[in-house]
């Protein structure tokens, strides 16, 4: 399959794609309106809940133009892949931690609808939130390590 029959055949399927799908199909974060499927050999992510979806879009927009000082990234956008991927699961992190301190050294997030509906209880809108006490936890987020190519011996 080529990469434009895929992205197509990706939007029939997917008509609300989830936009931490990053997150989740890294296995650091989950959502109870997650929806995962297979097409040929790759996972996506859809959502199940309209407002969420806006609601996660919000939140997550802020983050990027947050993060995009901290990285000195100047685009529009998703972010390269290893970013996107430090902004999804370390801005999980860390609000799941702003919001439950019980969550300081807790690995991964089990309800990313969870912590946008107390986020929104508690701070009244997504632009509320105090992003500069999230970012701590995107910056120090460690992704997978580069692996290290083998030497082969003659």
């Amino acid at each position: 399959m080529d990469e434009d029959n895929y992205r197509q055949i990706y939007g029939q399927i997917n008509g609300a794609p989830c936009v931490f799908e990053k997150g989740i199909l890294s296995l650091k974060c989950k959502c109870s309106f997650q929806q995962k499927f297979n097409l040929a050999d790759r996972y996506g992510v859809g959502c199940t809940d309209t407002v969420m979806q806006l609601n996660c879009k919000a939140f997550l927009d802020h983050l990027r133009c947050q993060t995009r000082f901290v990285f000195k990234i100047d685009i529009e956008g998703p972010l390269p892949h290893n970013k996107e991927i430090k902004v999804q699961n370390g801005g999980m992190l860390g609000i799941q931690k702003l919001l439950f301190s019980d969550a300081e050294h807790v690995a991964g997030v089990d309800d990313i609808s969870r912590l946008m509906l107390k986020s929104i209880e508690v701070y009244g809108a997504i632009e509320n939130l105090p992003y500069n006490q999230i970012m701590p936890s995107v910056s120090n987020y460690k992704t997978r390590p580069k692996r290290q190519k083998s030497s082969k011996k003659d």
